[in-house]
């Protein structure tokens, strides 16, 4: 039966994660889809990682270790995919964790979509440095060619999620490594998924199937960088297809300020997500969020987050959970205005 399931090659770049990285190759070898190898890229480590990846390279024949001098996020996943066989992408963090039936879910719905889909995402859960549950995805629900609504809002979301046709990731150049040599890193993942949905079809899944874990300490140096990589990929975006609407740049823009300022709020550098919120007042989206803003402020300052009794583990089937809305209603604000844009098209 594996011979008639495309394989999927699990590409894992890895620095320092000895503490989570243990916990995220459980998560991708227990997957139900087990027509699959995994790829751990050791881009420079100096912690117990390699030891630990060993010891599971020892434990089931579909790891493999590479190693590396550092050279970014961007290098390692390319090193990956270089070293890996499957016909099909996944890319995953050192730090996150997969629900067991996501590759599967994806797999299959990649397959039903067709040989012009190129990407396959699905929702994902928020959780802490122990796993407790914090938050969900909005429930994107964006399919076919979307391109330039990726362009305007990241509903893919983050690294752990999407399932690319290697033939699509090649098309498109693989991961850009000269944002790290301009002093840019952080946006290889939304830029490679936009230049594979300029070419092809995207999908979806929509169910919560990626535990993305959040990092209180040390998110809040970051977001002038992410600033100046996000910057960097929307110009790509615009020399690549120079007809790009001027107010797709501005709501990408804006977007990406509150998204900055959820990074700044959810670490605590409170001052610093204003600046960021700030930025981004003149879009309508802003205003709409205010009101949840403003209470999810209100119950941070008076009443401690109470660690939540939800936790995801490796094995853990967090899909089946019943899950509340998003703290931040975007996948509500953002139909509305998506919606209302297609109407004014459709007109005579």
């Amino acid at each position: 039966m594996a011979d008639k399931q495309p394989l999927v090659s699990v590409i894992l770049p890895v620095c320092d994660g000895a503490s989570f990285v243990g916990d995220t190759l459980a998560s991708a070898l227990g997957q139900t889809y087990r027509h699959l190898e995994v790829v751990v890229v050791d881009d420079g480590s100096r912690d117990g990682t390699r030891a630990v990846v060993e010891a599971w390279v020892e434990r089931d024949p579909r790891v493999r270790l590479v190693s590396q001098a550092n050279g970014g996020v961007a290098a390692a996943r390319n090193r990956a995919i270089a070293a890996a066989n499957g016909d099909l992408i996944a890319p995953l963090d050192a730090d996150d964790l997969w629900e067991p039936t996501k590759i599967a879910r994806q797999v299959h719905r990649l397959i039903e979509a067709g040989d012009d889909t190129g990407l396959v995402y699905c929702w994902w859960v928020w959780v802490d440095v122990n796993g407790a549950f914090l938050d969900c995805s909005p429930r994107w629900t964006f399919e076919g060619r979307a391109a330039d609504i990726l362009l305007q809002v990241n509903y893919i979301g983050n690294a752990s999620v999407p399932l690319y046709r290697r033939r699509c990731l090649d098309e498109a150049g693989g991961y850009d490594v000269t944002l790290r040599e301009r002093g840019a890193e952080g946006c290889e993942d939304l830029d490679i998924a936009l230049k594979v949905a300029e070419r092809s079809r995207v999908a979806v899944v929509p169910v919560p199937l990626v535990g993305y874990r959040r990092h209180r300490h040390g998110m809040s140096a970051r977001t002038d960088r992410m600033w100046r990589s996000h910057v960097l990929v929307v110009d790509g975006v615009r020399r690549r297809r120079p007809g790009t609407d001027a107010r797709s740049v501005r709501n990408a823009q804006d977007q990406f300020a509150l998204y900055l300022a959820g990074v700044s709020f959810w670490s605590g550098a409170y001052r610093q997500a204003i600046g960021w919120g700030w930025r981004a007042l003149r879009s309508s989206v802003t205003r709409q969020i205010l009101p949840s803003v403003s209470w999810l402020l209100v119950k941070s300052l008076l009443r401690p987050r109470r660690a939540n009794p939800r936790v995801v583990r490796p094995g853990v089937r967090f899909s089946s959970w019943e899950m509340p809305r998003p703290l931040i209603p975007y996948d509500r604000i953002y139909e509305r205005r998506f919606n209302r844009l297609s109407e004014r098209r459709r007109r005579p």
